[in-house]
């Protein structure tokens, strides 16, 4: 697959800011070597710079156009899912680091068979009011539901730092009331190792 020009100009220029003379130039083997944290800062520096460059920044900005002229209609919500999305809360947490920052979701979903589940393979997608993408986090696969209650799961999703769409950072500012969710159910395991499976969609 043959790299697109503005992709060539970043890595061009990661490449030589991390040349191994570069680096020895800027840690020379009579200096004591620097800890893990003060490198991530670095780097985290380095990175900013680069993406301060007008060439890099333009060449960003062309690819986020690229990937929202191709990005992929949203998907319908299910009518016959044995699960329905009650309820969900978002909160972001901000690490020392920006590889430490995480999403923190907590949802609820009811179980709406006469059988429990034990297994979930599915998605809560993130929308804004005009569908476009901001997140999306895969279930907890062994969250178990107990037939016709709902049950509420936590966690913590790792930030993509190298999202270029800007759909994750919109996320942490966003207003609540002007997110869209949508629950996407691949298949189910029930208590007695029956299952059910999405329909594929219509063409």
């Amino acid at each position: 697959m043959k790299l697109a020009l503005p992709s060539l100009v970043v890595v061009g220029l990661i490449g030589c800011l991390l040349r191994p003379e570069i680096l020895s130039a800027e840690n020379p083997s009579s200096s004591p070597t620097p800890s893990l944290e003060q490198r991530v800062s670095e780097l985290e520096q380095k990175i900013q710079a680069i993406e301060n460059i007008p060439a890099v920044a333009l060449a960003l900005k062309l690819r986020w156009s690229a990937e929202q002229n191709t990005a992929t209609p949203v998907p319908s919500p299910q009518t016959d899912s044995p699960l329905e999305l009650v309820s969900w809360e978002y909160k972001f947490k901000a690490g020392q680091y920006s590889y430490e920052n995480r999403h923190l979701f907590t949802y609820v979903l009811k179980n709406l068979s006469d059988k429990p589940i034990k297994l979930v393979d599915g998605t809560l997608l993130f929308t804004d009011l005009l569908g476009e993408k901001l997140i999306a986090i895969k279930l907890d696969r062994d969250a178990k539901y107990p037939a016709g209650k709902t049950a509420s799961t936590s966690g913590a999703w790792n930030v993509n730092t190298f999202d270029s769409s800007g759909g994750e950072g919109r996320m942490t500012t966003i207003s609540h009331d002007d997110v869209k969710a949508t629950l996407l159910i691949r298949n189910v395991v029930f208590g007695d190792n029956s299952t059910w499976n999405a329909k594929p969609p219509q063409q």
